[in-house]
């Protein structure tokens, strides 16, 4: 056999054995579903005005007392605010979520009662402990007179990928705050009647 005939018959055998390697593909689908949520939680704390130190509220009495005289400044303040944590539940997703303030007992009727003392902030809540950002939503102030929330709506869109926290708190008028008070605010001072001043705030939220 020549060089040429022994090239011939090695060519075939390795074709030979190339057509009998199998051959197969199967295509797989991978998937994870994540479950929509299915309703809201609205947490309320107390807040050290000192300390930021946050503890549990129980039920929806959110009193501001006692009301002490900053003899410095000449205004009433309390030694706390709150801090209202509204969130979705049972899967992802974020709240639209609307509040509305309604002024009830005013001593100093016909003069402005606490819807014009205390306060709201909105603002984007995201991270955990040491590492939790939060951004004023400036749509809703981010700092509005309780007396101003009458259907005041959050978009899910504006709270997505954290939750809303709403702080309520008494009118200090301090210019240097993070979110300083809003335009025609007062403070508690002397020169109001004494005697108890409140009104309901009522927060829904819906999920979609």
């Amino acid at each position: 056999m020549n060089k040429t005939t022994l090239t011939t018959v090695m060519t075939l055998a390795l074709a030979l054995m190339l057509g009998s390697i199998g051959f197969a593909q199967t295509t797989f689908t991978v998937s994870a579903t994540i479950p929509a949520a299915t309703g809201i939680s609205i947490t309320p704390s107390q807040v050290d005005s000192q300390t930021n130190q946050f503890s549990a509220v129980s039920g929806t009495n959110l009193s501001f007392d006692p009301m002490s005289l900053d003899t410095q400044n000449g205004i009433y303040l309390p030694d706390h605010f709150f801090a209202l944590d509204i969130g979705a539940t049972g899967g992802a997703g974020s709240p639209t979520v609307t509040v509305t303030y309604t002024e009830g007992a005013n001593p100093n009727s016909p003069g402005n009662g606490l819807g014009t003392k205390a306060t709201a902030t909105f603002v984007k809540v995201e991270g955990t402990g040491s590492s939790e950002v939060q951004t004023g939503l400036t749509n809703h102030g981010p700092k509005k007179m309780l007396k101003n929330l009458s259907g005041e709506q959050v978009d899910g869109s504006e709270i997505a990928g954290g939750f809303l926290r709403i702080y309520l708190g008494i009118v200090t008028g301090d210019p240097n705050a993070t979110f300083p008070d809003p335009t025609g605010s007062e403070v508690f001072t002397n020169a109001d009647a004494p005697g108890t001043y409140d009104g309901t705030l009522v927060i829904s939220g819906t999920v979609s």
